[in-house]
């Protein structure tokens, strides 16, 4: 018989554990053969039912544990699956029964590819290429190609690249679709940079799912192993599947293929917000039509929110139409009204913001945990942490710098890759001379310069290229080659080593060979004392994981492990996400864009920059298509169901935009919520008086409009930034009244009436 045979037999009826759910999670529990897809509104309790449909497999149905997989997009959504399906077995006395297979997409697909390593292009263990990492390997891939980065900027290639990727898009089919001198050459360096990634030793974020997916699709007999062992797949997030992770999937279910079409998506399509990144939404809209006859189960019991934020979310994502129909309901409290601000500008409601978290935890039992502040772009964080740090509150900008990829951490991680795989070149070029060791850059562009004439007829690695520098003074000078003789001994010892040391041993080792430390005491600066801090704490990590993965180990089997530690740590370090940085329990107001929220929940949010064309976040409504408005409204519904109790929508009337005023207009999605919903507040909040001056004396923006709005065009203003204009047409009536001013410098502006009435005579 088979090693991953199936031999179990349903139940007869629910076991306690199906029992503590409602109606339709447990329809989804129970329901264990063949397609399944579950709408899980937003906060309807989906990881529950999920993890809870895991244990039941296991516990009720006796199906092995490692016939289960479970797929998700974040480390911290999957160690909390994990935790929750562990917890289930053991409560049921079934914890002995083994732990599914459970990761994110990456994970999984990075053991199957180390576990199949003979049928990849890999001779040697392989390294993963963060972002970085793959813009440098583009840019030399261009280089070699002598395609200018001038002429094509090398993000824009990489942008292209990653969205063939996403695609399972393979450079022939790429070049073959080409129909423009970009496409063209992107499909170029696409090629060439695809055999320097092989010859690396190595592999990107995309290529770990593209090779997955044509080792399954190219090698039945891998393909019908994993079919056989992984007979229940469970993928949460469904609607933020690409196509080649689309792929995947059915290629391990697909029936017409010896597989079982036993799987289960958990998602919905009202929170898809990553089609920047590759998403598509047609995966989860067309799950039905992919598997005829499937299970349809829908989640629309909400455990977070007041009705009243509910309602007034469901307000607003009505208003797309590629959705299935779902109405949220909960049994939670009214809760109080949405409060929605419209204030000066961005300072002020950065202080607004403050004065209200503070006022909050004055009367209420919170802790500055509680509180999230939502934006649209990277940039509008600055004046909340202005505020933030003079009143003294505690925060933490979430989506920042990862840990992982501050500069000291970065230099560390790249010896130890290379101690892993010494053909990764991208690592070796980055530590050649770090700390400073006299190979500079000329010396460095000389054995770049070898590496690349030499590929081009026969095949080596930068390895290859130090080694014979270090013996051959000729390439470089004798002085250099005795520096680059040093740096190749000194690796082949930490080679040596590694073998026989923890992990935390070798980091320690290679800090006092290589001095890092020393150099940077002896800078004496405030950075370089925070340099050393961050390297306390990768010293810590370093310590905890080898005892997350030693415990209860014989000293045999830890003699084994330790074997595995170095290649596993750099695999979990390189797809470690924002999110799995973020600290929970940490005593801090939390700052973050809307598509880092995903995912996250907060008893009070502040969603603010709610401004057409900030968010929604489209400049030019007349070419705007009707999917980017749609997944705007998406991330609007996503920032406004991560609130709990209290919700604030703001927006400002002027706001800084690359150096000069522009007059706001508010969000239009604040038309597409019942006013019933909402508590109106003051623009100028807390008595606060904006006065812009621009070569003028004269206030503006802030004066209540006269009450006559009717009989505008043909009058004049003057306006304090464009100078002397008349009205030439006006739109709608009351406060959305909106007026177009002719200047006379030539150019015409349109402006809400109550913005600029003051400035009629």
């Amino acid at each position: 018989m088979n090693d991953f045979a199936n031999t179990w037999a349903p139940p007869l009826q629910p076991t306690p554990l199906a029992a503590q759910l409602n109606d339709r999670q447990r329809e989804a529990v129970l329901h264990t053969e063949g397609p399944l897809i579950v709408l899980a509104g937003a906060g309807s309790g989906k990881t529950k039912m999920l993890t809870s449909r895991i244990a039941y497999l296991i516990e009720a149905m006796k199906v092995p544990a490692y016939q289960v997989l479970a797929v998700t997009f974040t480390n911290k959504a999957a160690a909390e699956m994990r935790e929750r399906v562990e917890k289930n077995l053991l409560a049921s006395g079934s914890g002995h029964l083994g732990q599914p297979e459970i990761g994110t997409f990456h994970s999984v697909c990075v053991r199957l590819l180390r576990r199949e390593l003979g049928r990849t292009p890999f001779t040697q263990p392989f390294t993963i290429y963060d972002d970085s990492d793959q813009l440098s390997l583009i840019k030399a891939a261009m280089s070699a190609l002598q395609i200018d980065d001038k002429s094509f900027n090398p993000k824009a290639v990489q942008g292209a690249i990653n969205r063939a990727k996403c695609d399972a898009v393979e450079p022939a089919e790429a070049r073959a679709a080409a129909t423009d001198v970009f496409a063209r050459q992107a499909a170029r360096v696409y090629e060439e940079y695809q055999k320097s990634l092989f010859a690396n030793q190595a592999l990107d974020f995309g290529e770990i799912i593209c090779m997955t997916y044509r080792l399954l699709r190219d090698h039945a007999d891998i393909r019908e192993k994993y079919q056989r062992r992984f007979r229940y797949i469970h993928v949460d997030e469904y609607q933020d599947t690409n196509r080649a992770q689309y792929l995947l999937l059915s290629i391990l279910a697909a029936k017409s293929l010896g597989g079982h079409e036993n799987i289960c998506v958990v998602g919905d399509e009202d929170q898809s917000i990553y089609k920047w990144r590759g998403a598509d939404i047609r995966n989860i809209l067309d799950f039905e039509r992919e598997y005829p006859g499937c299970h349809v189960v829908k989640l629309e019991q909400n455990y977070r929110s007041t009705k009243t934020i509910l309602a007034a979310a469901g307000s607003v994502i009505r208003n797309n139409l590629a959705r299935k129909e779902k109405t949220l309901w909960t049994e939670n409290e009214e809760g109080r009204k949405i409060i929605r601000a419209q204030l000066a500008d961005e300072r002020a409601e950065a202080e607004m913001v403050v004065a209200e978290i503070k006022q909050l935890l004055a009367g209420n039992d919170r802790s500055y945990s509680d509180f999230a502040i939502f934006y649209r772009t990277n940039a509008q964080s600055r004046q909340f942490e202005d505020v933030l740090r003079r009143e003294k509150v505690p925060y933490q900008v979430v989506g920042g710098l990862r840990f992982y990829d501050r500069k000291e951490i970065k230099d560390i991680l790249c010896y130890l890759k290379c101690i892993v795989n010494p053909s990764d070149s991208i690592s070796l070029k980055r530590i050649l001379n770090v700390p400073g060791r006299g190979i500079g850059k000329t010396t460095l562009e000389k054995l770049d310069q070898f590496y690349i004439d030499s590929n081009r007829t026969g095949s080596i690695t930068f390895w290859d290229v130090l080694q014979r520098a270090a013996l051959d003074p000729s390439l470089t000078s004798s002085g250099t080659a005795k520096k680059i003789s040093g740096f190749v001994q000194l690796l082949k010892k930490f080679m040596a080593d590694q073998p026989k040391l923890l992990l935390s041993e070798l980091y320690h080792e290679i800090l006092d060979e290589i001095g890092y430390v020393r150099v940077l005491r002896e800078e004496g600066t405030e950075e370089s004392s925070a340099r050393i801090e961050n390297l306390e704490e990768f010293d810590t990590i370093l310590q905890e994981f080898e005892e997350d993965h030693l415990e209860n180990l014989t000293e045999e089997q830890k003699g084994q492990k330790k074997l595995e530690l170095l290649s596993l740590f750099i695999e979990q370090s390189t797809l470690s996400s924002d999110i799995d940085q973020l600290e929970a329990s940490a005593s801090s107001v939390k700052l973050m864009t809307l598509h880092s929220s995903k995912g996250l929940e907060f008893p009070v949010v502040f969603l603010v920059g709610m401004e057409d064309g900030l968010f929604p976040s489209v400049r030019n409504w007349g070419e705007a298509t009707d999917e980017d408005i749609e997944e705007e409204r998406r991330l609007c519904y996503v920032g406004m169901t991560r609130s709990r109790e209290v919700l604030y929508l703001m927006g400002v009337v002027v706001r800084r935009i690359w150096g000069d005023v522009s007059y706001q207009e508010p969000s239009r999605f604040f038309q597409e919520i019942p006013e019933e919903y909402l508590e109106m507040r003051d623009f100028s909040y807390g008595n606060r008086v904006q006065e812009y001056r621009v070569g003028s004396s004269r206030q503006f923006g802030y004066s209540k409009p006269k009450a006559d709005l009717t009989g505008w065009v043909g009058r004049e203003m003057i306006h304090p930034e464009y100078g002397r204009g008349t009205v030439i047409a006006s739109e709608g009536g009351g406060t959305d009244q909106k007026v177009t001013i002719c200047f006379s410098r030539g150019s015409e502006k349109k402006f809400l009436l109550r913005y600029v009435a003051s400035f009629f005579s």
